[in-house]
């Protein structure tokens, strides 16, 4: 298919050109705009003083009527013999109306139409004939007060009045058509900016709108394209959130981030010199050293290293190691630095950097423990087997107890019981038999004891539920402690098999412990759990007691022994007793946790 064609108009040449000279273009325009205001303006500014010059003349033309009317009234006046006040008021009239006369003369010359200023020229200058005469005839007046000059000035009064009207109607020619040129012009600059506003409207707001579409259209497409790559690089921002996590719990946040420390020129000498940089070195601002090599060849680095590292990033390379020196009080600090070319108006050096002096001591402090550590490990770990082993041989001997007091004992009874036996009375014999039949039965449940505390066949096919409540019944049975089992939460969830022995274990320890030594009549197994931590807490009603005198901190070798096995599981154990009130043993295991 053959691709259409768009016409090359000249919206689309505009919609073509870079932002830079479309701005032009758009700034050009509306400071056009911004200029025919700024004229109109101008223009109604100066029709508006003119129209006030303009209303005072006219203004003060009627006042000259008013003025030549009263002059002739206060002389008709006077005349009849009136003379106060209307002497002082003709001669305050006199001068008002010389003083604005002249004004009309001075204001004619500055008329610009010219042939509104050459009829009112002509008509002040007729009309001044009148007021010449009307002054000479009051000026005889006053000198002669007989002379009867009233007729002649009301006579030339007449033609002043006449002419008057004349000029005012000139004046008022001369403001209509000052108004007419005004409307007309700013129709017309009215006209040329809408005419620009519609040109800009056309050729730079609407292809400005397509190209700032086009560019969200743009942005869009480059957004959904770039959605699968934000998701590939999600994984890598989350572990450098990680890592930035981790660096912020163990350094300083202002020691983080490398600051800037000096500037120098492109020979070393330092222009400026950060208070960062002063406060890691403590110095004072008149101990500042005048160039970078003035500072490092004191700290006893080759002036040649220091050069080289100057002439490689002058080639624009970037010199990044760590700095060690000494600060005013004497002590090594390390700096790490990074050191590169600015490019300015004039070139500089700038040198950044953090003190990680902490972190160096830190190191070397870690160097020393590391050692001590991985001894006090070796030493726990031959403790934790010697007890282990202890653990071992007690077992075995309470084993072989248990064999020798229980099952040996009742063995040894049963064959003298069968030796004894004669044939030759039966009745004798008959009763012997039923004995030896229950000392018979005595074994087999001393065995089954025996075999149940070993290893209990319940714990590997129902779990710690069925098993603990069977160990509460068997415990009760063969010995005088009335021993309780409570699961409060009805728990009835499994552990791997190695989890579940060793809390049998503890609390096999637990209430064996509470019959043999604490003298208690009852002891109380409760299991609780909730979606993370089961807890089991036996309980005693013993002698207990006190915790601070025994021989090792936090229980004997029993107490040490179920406190291993909580925490080969991930749990903890608890234990809180006091003399005469019972000992407490709580263990909590988590019951998500891999083990």
């Amino acid at each position: 298919m053959s691709k259409q064609t768009v016409p090359f108009t000249l919206a689309n040449r505009i919609e073509n050109l870079s932002f830079n000279k479309l701005w032009n273009l758009y700034f050009t325009a509306i400071t056009v705009i911004i200029l025919l205001l700024s004229v109109s303006q101008a223009i109604f500014y100066s029709f508006s003083q003119k129209q006030s010059i303009d209303a005072n003349i006219i203004n003060k033309a009627g006042k000259q009527r008013m003025l030549s009317q009263k002059i002739t009234k206060c002389v008709l006046l006077i005349e009849q013999g009136k003379t106060s006040p209307y002497l002082n008021e003709l001669r305050t009239s006199i001068f008002e109306w010389k003083t604005v006369h002249k004004e009309l003369g001075q204001h004619n010359k500055q008329i610009d139409n010219i042939v509104y200023q050459q009829k009112a020229i002509q008509l002040y200058d007729k009309m001044n004939t009148f007021h010449v005469n009307i002054i000479d005839n009051i000026d005889l007046f006053f000198n002669d007060r007989t002379i009867k000059t009233s007729n002649t000035i009301l006579a030339n009064e007449e033609y002043y009045l006449i002419n008057m009207d004349k000029l005012v109607n000139v004046y008022s020619e001369d403001a209509n058509k000052k108004l007419d040129d005004l409307q007309n012009t700013s129709l017309l600059l009215f006209l040329i900016t809408l005419i620009i506003l519609f040109l800009e409207l056309a050729y730079v707001f609407r292809p400005t709108a397509r190209r700032t579409k086009k560019t969200i259209d743009e942005l869009e497409k480059a957004k959904i394209l770039n959605q699968e790559k934000i998701n590939e690089v999600d994984q890598l921002y989350r572990s450098l959130g990680q890592s930035y996590q981790f660096l912020s719990e163990t350094k300083d946040n202002e020691e983080l981030l490398n600051v800037t420390l000096a500037k120098t020129d492109t020979e070393g000498n330092f222009i400026s010199v950060s208070e960062h940089f002063i406060e890691i070195l403590k110095l004072d601002k008149n101990q500042l050293p005048k160039s970078i090599f003035e500072w490092l060849i004191k700290e006893d680095y080759k002036e040649e290293m220091i050069q080289e590292i100057l002439e490689s990033i002058l080639q624009e390379d970037t010199w990044v190691g760590t700095l060690q020196v000494t600060d005013a009080e004497g002590d090594y600090i390390w700096i790490e630095t990074t050191i590169s070319l600015l490019h300015t108006y004039k070139p500089q050096i700038i040198i950044l950097g953090r003190d990680i002096t902490e972190q160096k001591e830190a190191e070397e402090r870690s160097k020393e423990l590391n050692q001590e550590e991985i001894d006090k490990h070796i030493e726990s770990q031959k403790s934790r087997s010697l007890l282990i082993l202890k653990g071992q041989e007690e077992e075995r001997g309470r084993i072989s107890k248990d064999i020798h007091d229980g099952i040996g004992q009742l063995l040894t009874a049963l064959k003298f019981s069968l030796e004894s036996i004669d044939s030759s009375h039966i009745k004798n014999a008959t009763g012997k038999l039923k004995e030896s039949n229950k000392l018979l039965k005595k074994i087999i449940r001393e065995v089954r004891r025996v075999s149940f505390n070993l290893s209990p066949n319940t714990l590997g096919d129902y779990g710690i539920n069925a098993v603990l409540t069977r160990f509460a019944n068997e415990t009760s049975r063969l010995s005088d402690v009335q021993v309780n089992f409570d699961n409060k939460s009805d728990f009835n969830q499994r552990f791997e098999k190695h989890i579940e022995t060793n809390i049998y274990r503890i609390v096999q320890e637990a209430v064996n412990n509470a019959i043999k030594y604490s003298e208690a009549e009852v002891v109380h197994i409760s299991l609780n759990h909730d979606f993370e931590i089961m807890e089991i807490i036996i309980n005693d009603n013993g002698k207990g007691f006190d915790m601070e005198n025994l021989q090792i901190k936090g229980g004997g070798n029993g107490l040490l022994n179920m406190k291993e096995r909580a925490g080969f599981v991930g749990g903890t154990i608890d234990v809180r007793s006091s003399l005469g009130k019972g000992t407490t043993i709580s263990v909590e295991v988590p019951i998500n946790k891999e083990n």
